[in-house]
């Protein structure tokens, strides 16, 4: 009997795994760097740092996040004073967001912090012999174009 674990089926599985490992690598490198945000909420830092004030609904739409999983990671943001929320001058029923100094500080850390990530990734898609980052853009990017459940519709219509 096949292990399912052990096949193409687990490949959402080993993504999630991948994804946990890059993160916690991630965190021990920008430490090694002084940067100390959680490495998930870098996204969110640096689009704060790159494109100013953003509406928490901004954030999700940019970063492809649900607003629910923005909104637990700008709570730890609030709660260590890195972000702060103000009305937006043009439509008092939004907030914006913005970095506090100690964000700003964070952010610039980061921002030493990013070539050298990329400089990693690009030897690690080397390694690799495959360009990682494209191959999930564009996985992404065809299930967009027909979901996951079509296909697999399709392929019992095919038998």
């Amino acid at each position: 009997m096949t292990q399912f674990l052990d096949t193409d089926a687990a490949f959402a599985l080993n993504l999630a795994r991948l994804s946990d490992q890059l993160y916690d690598q991630m965190q021990l490198a920008m430490a090694g760097d002084g940067v100390t945000i959680p490495a998930r909420l870098t996204g969110i830092v640096q689009l704060l740092h790159s494109e100013g004030a953003q509406s928490q609904a901004d954030i999700a739409q940019r970063l492809g996040l649900s607003h629910q999983l923005v909104a637990q990671r700008l709570t730890w943001l609030t709660r260590h004073k890195m972000i702060e929320t103000r009305p937006d001058p043009d439509d008092g029923r939004r907030k914006l967001i913005t970095l506090t100094g100690a964000g700003g500080k964070q952010a610039d850390g980061l921002q030493a912090f990013l070539p050298k990530l990329l400089k990693t990734y690009e030897r690690l898609f080397a390694e690799l012999g495959l360009d990682l980052h494209g191959a999930v853009q564009g996985a992404g990017a065809a299930l967009d174009a027909e979901p996951l459940q079509d296909r697999i519709a399709k392929e019992g219509q095919e038998r």
